[in-house]
């Protein structure tokens, strides 16, 4: 923490009205939108040094931090799509049975690792960031763990679905 209460006040009240604004319109939803702003705000506080310029580095930080969001989100979505256990021709039963061959699939065909990974970002909705922090490792490792996952999941169910 680099500046004083006073400084770091200063700068709240200036950048945060901008900054929620822009939040709100990428994000569409005022809980998220704050989140995000509070995460860069949070950021600011712990910096070792001055922020040359601080609207700046708020405004150019919320943008970031929503469009992390977005596509963490749109990727949960995809996911969700593509493997929905929702999708079932009428039967709860059939979606039973569907759910049951994809969690099959996953604890058979992933490494403990991959498993991990893809608990966390599509049934916890964790960002790829989160889950990188969560298992001390980075978000390269992140990526390409969800990257070989899916793979993995896609080719066995284009070989085992009619």
């Amino acid at each position: 923490m680099h500046y004083s209460i006073t400084e770091f006040e200063t700068i709240y009240l200036r950048c945060f009205p901008p900054a929620i604004r822009l939040a709100v319109s990428l994000l569409h939803d005022e809980d998220d939108a704050r989140d995000a702003v509070q995460e860069v705000f949070i950021k600011l506080w712990e910096t070792d040094t001055d922020v040359e310029n601080p609207m700046a580095f708020v405004v150019r930080s919320v943008r970031n931090v929503c469009l992390n969001r977005i596509a963490a989100t749109d990727t949960r979505e995809r996911f969700a799509r593509r493997y929905s256990i929702d999708e079932a021709d009428g039967s709860d039963t059939d979606a039973d049975i569907h759910g049951r061959e994809i969690q099959s699939a996953v604890e058979t065909l992933l490494s403990p690792r991959e498993r991990q990974v893809v608990d966390r970002i599509y049934s916890r909705g964790m960002s790829y960031k989160e889950t990188a922090d969560s298992l001390d490792v980075s978000v390269a490792l992140i990526n390409k763990c969800i990257v070989s996952a899916l793979k993995k999941l896609r080719t066995h169910f284009k070989t085992h679905i009619k």
